[in-house]
Order: C-alpha cells, then sequence, then structure tokens
C-alpha cells in the first residue's frame, strides 16, 4: 500500500483554499450565464413546426374568405 504524500514545508493550507475557492467563483459564474442565456431563450417566440404551420395557413385561409 502507498504511503500519504507528506506536504511541503512551505504549503500554506489557505492559498490552497484560494485557488479552490477561485476555481469554484469562476465555474458558478459560468454556470450562471448559462442559465441566464435559457431564461433568455424560454421567452423568445418559439419557431413554428412542421405541424404548426401547415395549421396555421389553414386558419389564415379561413379568416380571409
Amino acid at each position: 500500500m502507498a504511503r500519504p504524500r507528506k506536504a511541503p514545508p512551505d504549503s500554506d493550507p489557505f492559498a490552497e483554499l484560494a485557488k479552490k475557492t477561485e476555481i469554484l467563483e469562476r465555474e458558478m459564474t459560468a454556470q450562471r450565464s448559462a442559465m441566464d442565456r435559457l431564461k433568455q431563450m424560454r421567452t423568445r417566440p418559439r419557431p413554428l413546426q412542421a405541424g404548426e404551420a401547415s395549421k396555421d395557413a389553414r386558419t389564415k385561409r379561413r379568416m380571409a374568405r
């Protein structure tokens, strides 16, 4: 079985914590921007699908009569 690694004498546990915090903040910012993009996509009007286009055309023809 392998022995655990010894920490270098000059290692500061708070320096490692600061690095991890910075990485987490970057990841959270990326997640937040992705969520904002998804929310914007949800509020945009949805393009018509193939079946809906024919229904819409029939409705317009009926109303034009």
